[in-house]
């Protein structure tokens, strides 16, 4: 399992992440949400290791992440970033090619390379500038590099645990392609990875995960199943919401549910 115990972050005496507990189940999706400032990001950056100074600990599949070497966690832990810059001119195939580059394999892998782009549907853009490419493009391009990363869980050389961390992967995205997307990612819950997204669309997360975790001013204020985000009274008191467009959501969160069991 991923888990996180006791995980907190502060600078100075501010508390960006209050002491919180953690799990991620592989082959499970959890849904990461909560206002801007929430400490979402906070948290995936703990996780990820772009934030060291943190108190607790986060381990992977018994491994302290803390202590481990840099090549494990690259080969078992993939992370999207809300935004990727890119100097140099590369084609949208190179991009994704240096999703092998904690591997070293990046010539052996040229099938898994075009399973990943078509997953996102991009292989068709794999000869274009990446520099080009519309928003949405490119942030589905950065998401074929990251599952690049960690496609050895498809294959019968899969060795130990997988995961990977999303943060808002669907902002740059029409509706139509975040649900492609969100679809094509939960595929690889059935090679047991697992998955821990930062969302902003609650109606995307009801329609996507199978648990939520809702963060406010840094503190964990609920996390369970998905029903959750049913309940209007949570709603208003996570996003700040009016009463009424909180049951708003909440019924609408509903809808989604029940079109998830159709």
């Amino acid at each position: 399992m991923l888990v996180a115990q006791e995980l907190s972050y502060r600078i100075g005496n501010r508390y960006l992440l209050h002491p919180l507990n953690l799990v991620v189940q592989p082959g499970e999706r959890v849904a990461l949400l909560g206002a801007n400032g929430a400490g979402k990001s906070t948290l995936l950056s703990c996780i990820s290791g772009d934030v060291r100074h943190y108190g607790g600990q986060i381990w992977m599949a018994s491994h302290d992440l803390a202590r481990c070497p840099r090549t494990y966690r690259a080969r078992h832990l993939a992370v999207m970033p809300q935004k990727v810059e890119l100097a140099f001119p590369f084609t949208a195939h190179q991009v994704v090619l240096m999703g092998r580059a904690p591997h070293g394999d990046e010539k052996t892998t040229l099938h898994w390379q075009q399973q990943v782009m078509e997953l996102t549907q991009v292989w068709h853009l794999r000869d274009r500038p990446y520099s080009r490419l519309s928003g949405g493009e490119q942030q589905r391009v950065q998401l074929a590099r990251v599952l690049l990363q960690i496609w050895d869980a498809t294959s019968v050389r899969a060795d130990g645990e997988y995961y990977l961390l999303l943060d808002e992967c669907t902002s740059a995205l029409d509706p139509a392609h975040q649900h492609t997307v969100m679809n094509a990612v939960s595929q690889l819950c059935q090679h047991h990875i697992g998955i821990l997204a930062v969302m902003h669309d609650v109606a995307l997360a009801a329609s996507w995960a199978d648990r939520v975790m809702l963060l406010k001013d840094g503190r964990m204020i609920a996390s369970g199943n998905v029903d959750l985000l049913t309940d209007s009274s949570l709603m208003e008191q996570c996003y700040d919401l009016p009463e009424e467009l909180a049951s708003q959501y909440a019924r609408s969160n509903r809808n989604w549910l029940e079109s998830r069991h159709l």
